[in-house]
């Protein structure tokens, strides 16, 4: 028979143990704070569900935050874009005002069709600054996305299809039409 004597350093690594390296045997009983630090205890998965909503639920307020806020800055910069646009409809009130004192002064009408023709252009000009270009209609042929056909007339001079004259200007912002032409439209010579 072979004897085999006890190692409690052999012993403890066999079982899985790790030996305190403070133990100037090499060998002796686990170190209880180094055991905590590597392996430490995993939670219950009751209070792993908890954190889990109580994250959920931060994701979702913090979500529903951010989606009030952007509305908030779209709903002012919708307003402050407005008083931009309303800030320059003044200088057009202000001419049409001049135009109206000048009437009431008793201004000829040529003075009264200038300041009109000024007010006009200032309008004009605001408006393609926004974007805003009048729809040409008149000599052009007949587009249903852009002009509306009031009345239908022959005409010897213009083409069937086309617009023969324009009753009421249309316009268009981008590409985006705002108010069709309202037209009247040739169908050419007449036949009789």
């Amino acid at each position: 028979m072979t004897h085999v004597e006890h190692d409690p350093a052999a012993a403890d690594s066999a079982a899985g143990g790790v030996a305190d390296a403070s133990d100037p045997r090499g060998g002796g009983a686990p170190d209880p704070g180094a055991q905590a630090h590597a392996d430490p205890a995993p939670a219950s998965p009751e209070r792993e569900l908890a954190e889990l909503r109580e994250k959920n639920l931060r994701l979702i307020a913090d979500g529903r935050n951010l989606a009030t806020r952007l509305q908030r800055d779209k709903e002012e910069a919708l307003r402050f874009a407005e008083a931009d646009f309303a800030r320059d409809l003044l200088v057009v009130l202000d001419d049409l005002i001049r135009t109206q004192q000048s009437a009431a002064q008793g201004a000829d009408s040529a003075t009264l069709a200038d300041g009109v023709r000024i007010t006009t252009e200032h309008f004009m000009k605001l408006l393609r600054s926004r974007g805003v270009e009048p729809i040409q209609a008149e000599g052009h042929p007949f587009d249903p996305d852009l002009h509306q056909a009031l009345m239908q007339q022959p005409s010897t001079d213009v083409p069937a299809g086309t617009v023969l004259r324009e009753l009421e200007r249309g316009y268009r912002m981008h590409d985006r039409v705002l108010r069709a032409a309202k037209v009247v439209i040739s169908t050419g010579p007449s036949s009789g």
